[in-house]
């Protein structure tokens, strides 16, 4: 057996004890709790427990996931077994919530040791994003160690603010482009604080999305999905109303509103992929409030950018997410209120500005921005149309 015991820490307070499987890269068994409201939502079961198979599953995510492009050639060139030996050399730190594991044999400390306030190297996220690394032996104390998602992706520093970094996939790298686009519809309808902003970034001749860290001090990101797994939806309520209650037991204010402006925004830029763990809300990690919902991020999967052709109108449906079975956007639409916001105004000149951007994407071919150009006009059309009719 070659375990190892671990406190799970939340910045300075230890959560609880555990016992870690270094071979197999498990948790064998909580040993002791601690300070347990300061636990990551996701490792209680449904009555309030933390479990032990809660606690691993956490951990498991908190790893570079094995299916994004280019890990398994990483996994051979630093010649470990699992992504898991990387958050484990990085005492599982993360730029989303201040958790992270001490060993107990060698303790640490917080202020020494966590990347917002302590400065990192690019080695690791230059060979997570896929690019050549600028050495041969690579520094890997980094925040990259624990970045999720499928897209390549890295943490750096510019100009002191820890900005994350965004691949697109395919030939046409378009996901980039959207994340810019989405910002832009963001400014016009939306205020500051309700969306992360992002920009074109280049990097060795390659173009990247890049946006800033959307915590401020002694902030974590939790995900919904995190937040609605462990309370019963009753069977009177469709998944909208559900997710709308379970924000307000949090204490947060203007749900519905918040709701209405992320969706809308998503519906006009066609987004296919706004699942429960791409939204989310912000706590206090030392008072444990919840103060917000979390800014919008994470659109790049939007404007049809996973479908080959658009020569049909059948190349423009998609399944809304995430509510429901198999939605229409239209029918989630359906969902939603409160659009005071909302000035139809505001998008005059938006289109032509979205095309204008994928127009400097030299892989993206004419004719399929001349239908994306249609695509969006379309969308535009049915949302400024459904929603007079529901105010």
């Amino acid at each position: 057996m070659n375990n190892m015991k671990y406190t799970l820490m939340n910045k300075n307070r230890a959560v609880l004890d555990f016992l870690y499987d270094m071979e197999t890269h498990r948790v064998v068994k909580i040993l002791e709790t601690h300070a347990l409201p300061y636990a990551p939502p996701d490792i209680f079961d449904i009555k309030g427990k933390a479990t032990r198979a809660n606690l691993d599953a956490w951990w498991q995510r908190r790893a570079i996931p094995a299916s994004r492009a280019q890990i398994q050639q990483l996994m051979r060139e630093l010649n470990i077994d699992s992504t898991l030996a990387l958050a484990e050399k990085n005492f599982g730190l993360s730029l989303s919530d201040r958790y992270w594991i001490n060993d107990a044999n060698n303790p640490q400390q917080w202020d020494d040791i966590n990347f917002f306030d302590n400065d990192f190297t690019d080695d690791l996220g230059f060979l997570t994003l896929g690019q050549d690394s600028s050495t041969d032996n690579p520094n890997l104390m980094s925040p990259n160690s624990t970045v999720g998602g499928d897209l390549s992706k890295k943490w750096t520093i510019i100009d002191g603010v820890r900005m994350l970094v965004k691949s697109g996939t395919g030939f046409t790298n378009q996901e980039v482009y959207n994340e810019v686009i989405a910002t832009m519809l963001h400014h016009r309808l939306l205020n500051a604080d309700d969306f992360v902003p992002y920009a074109l970034h280049q990097e060795s001749r390659r173009t990247f999305c890049a946006c800033p860290n959307m915590l401020n001090d002694d902030e974590e990101l939790i995900p919904a999905l995190h937040i609605i797994q462990n309370r019963r939806k009753s069977n009177s309520q469709n998944d909208y109303q559900f997710l709308v209650e379970c924000f307000e037991h949090l204490g947060l204010e203007d749900v519905e509103t918040f709701l209405s402006k992320m969706f809308v925004c998503d519906f006009i830029l066609g987004n296919f992929d706004r699942h429960y763990q791409n939204f989310g809300v912000i706590r206090n990690v030392e008072t444990l409030k919840y103060t917000r919902i979390a800014p919008i991020f994470d659109t790049g999967n939007s404007l049809w950018c996973n479908v080959e052709s658009l020569d049909t109108a059948r190349d423009f449906e998609y399944v809304a997410k995430p509510f429901g079975r198999g939605l229409t956007p239209e029918r989630q639409m359906q969902l939603l209120s409160h659009f005071k916001w909302f000035c139809p105004e505001k998008l005059e000149g938006f289109t032509d500005e979205a095309i204008t951007l994928l127009r400097r994407n030299p892989n993206m071919p004419p004719a399929r921005i001349e239908k994306i150009e249609g695509g969006i006009n379309r969308q535009i059309d049915k949302a400024v149309r459904y929603i007079k009719e529901r105010k």
